[in-house]
């Protein structure tokens, strides 16, 4: 039921949006930006103002330079609806300071992928009560590699990604930027043969003390070193379909003991206003609160009584600020599974 009104509430902000961005575009104003869409066959490129696109066309390769030097604005890179996962995720205010820490944890409990495997964007959609309602991105680095590699075979030189979240291409959602790409590191490793190569060359012309067979040994060495290198990366390119099947299943985990939202949702609902959480830490069952408060010690006390919580301790003395008239916190208590 959250869900349903997380989505109706962003369509009513999205009406909103568009029928005061459709105004700005009449009247001429809005940044101008340009979209591409990369095909099997053909380039679509969208000349958008605000979020409206005001041109489109599919071109080939016998125009598409010509035309693309015309279009004005950024140049961004669409990832396809299939390559990208969207989730909603509604957290307590109290923990808006660890929005990183929690994305972390909740994107490798949703998808099959590590943290350190996707790349992420995430904006705030609504916020209610002590809840702050966001929709989360979520891309593997190895899909926008291989839309990077097709990007730069077409003739592009792509810095930004976006995902296309609506059927209106402009209104599109995650930025995305990639820092290297693998045509980025074959062009390297390519251009470093070819200077040791020549320079093992010009070395055997020029140097008599040099022999020839050495020379021409360690050319050899270098090239088995190198061909290797290049078979793992066109292995790595086969890989990437696999990724496709992977992005598909991403619902299975955790559900025997109270997820990090749950833990973190019974906190805020205990604590008093005048209590804040900055930093958490969940390990096994022992959960570290360190924060801020008007009386420190209602804290410790408040989470003793509740159901979820037990045992709760000081790990270092409470220390007062005076001139904030705050306490602060660093205490752990052991979670009830």
């Amino acid at each position: 039921m959250s869900d349903i009104k997380l989505y109706l509430r962003s369509w009513f902000e999205g009406i909103r949006t568009g029928l005061q961005s459709n105004l700005a575009v009449s009247l001429g104003f809005g940044n101008q930006f340009v979209l591409v869409n990369l095909g099997e066959v053909a380039v679509e490129l969208f000349q958008c103002r605000g979020k409206r696109i005001i041109w489109s066309g599919k071109l080939d390769q016998n125009n598409f330079s010509s035309k693309l030097n015309k279009l004005k604005g950024d140049q961004l890179i669409l990832i396809p609806k299939e390559d990208f996962v969207t989730f909603h995720l509604s957290i307590p205010k109290v923990a808006e300071h660890s929005i990183e820490q929690l994305l972390e944890s909740e994107i490798e409990r949703r998808t099959a992928f590590h943290y350190d495997e996707v790349k992420t964007d995430h904006f705030v959609l609504s916020s209610e009560g002590t809840h702050v309602n966001l929709l989360v991105y979520v891309v593997p680095k190895k899909k926008l590699t291989a839309i990077c590699e097709t990007a730069m075979k077409a003739g592009l030189k792509p810095q930004c990604f976006v995902a296309q979240n609506t059927d209106n291409l402009a209104e599109y959602g995650g930025t995305f930027k990639l820092e290297s790409s693998a045509s980025d590191k074959q062009s390297r490793l390519r251009i470093f043969a070819a200077m040791l190569v020549l320079t093992l060359f010009v070395t055997a012309l020029v140097s008599p003390f040099i022999e020839r067979h050495w020379s021409y040994g360690k050319l050899l060495a270098e090239n088995k070193r190198i061909t290797p290198l290049s078979e793992d990366i066109h292995k790595r390119k086969q890989n990437l379909r696999l990724y496709e099947e992977q992005v598909k299943t991403i619902n299975e985990f955790s559900r025997q003991q109270p997820t990090v939202v749950a833990i973190l949702d019974e906190v805020s609902k205990i604590l008093p206003d005048t209590a804040w959480i900055r930093r958490f830490h969940l390990k096994d069952n022992e959960l570290v609160l360190q924060g801020f408060a008007s009386n420190a010690s209602d804290v410790v006390a408040i989470l003793g009584s509740s159901e979820m919580f037990e045992s709760p301790s000081l790990r270092a003395p409470i220390t007062r600020e005076p001139e904030k008239e705050i306490e602060r916190f660093n205490l752990v208590v052991r979670v009830r599974f």
